[in-house]
């Protein structure tokens, strides 16, 4: 992981200090920030929701987005995998509420069979006007279950 933070130094003249922080800084690297994200937020999926949340990836050219997320307790996990709940996918930046389309000989680009501990699982979301790009902070919501503030990678 690149370390992307600013230097900021301190300037002693006359006894007053100034911060002076570079002209340019660099943009935060959206698989960087989406590590530091399933870092620090880990803990409550599994603990709650028995999921271990891998991310969201732009996939198609970007006219779609699949979320993954990794069982950890299938009693906890069966929430994320009931055919029942609809799952959105909300742009904060927009407030566009995408879908997971149901084709017509396939259904939903879901899972929904029984969850087993240590599966993969995958959701696809429509991005048909390409609205969700990478970077772009996003909600995931399944009935109850709330992601929030994950980054589109």
């Amino acid at each position: 992981m690149r370390a992307l933070t600013g230097v900021c130094v301190l300037l002693v003249l006359a006894g007053q200090g100034a911060c002076v922080s570079p002209a340019t800084t660099s943009a935060v690297d959206p698989r960087d920030a989406a590590h530091a994200w399933r870092v620090r937020r880990a803990p409550y999926f599994d603990s709650n929701w028995g999921v271990d949340i891998v991310g969201v990836k732009l996939v198609s050219s970007g006219w779609m987005l699949q979320f993954k997320y990794r069982v950890t307790d299938p009693d906890k996990a069966k929430a994320l995998l009931d055919s029942h709940a609809k799952p959105y996918l909300i742009d904060e930046a927009s407030g566009a509420k995408l879908a997971v389309p149901a084709l017509e000989n396939i259904g939903e680009l879901r899972q929904t069979a029984a969850p087993e501990q240590g599966r993969t699982y995958y959701m696809i979301f429509g991005n048909a006007n390409q609205i969700v790009k990478r970077g772009n902070r996003i909600n995931i919501e399944i009935g109850r279950f709330v992601a929030d503030d994950l980054i589109v990678e």
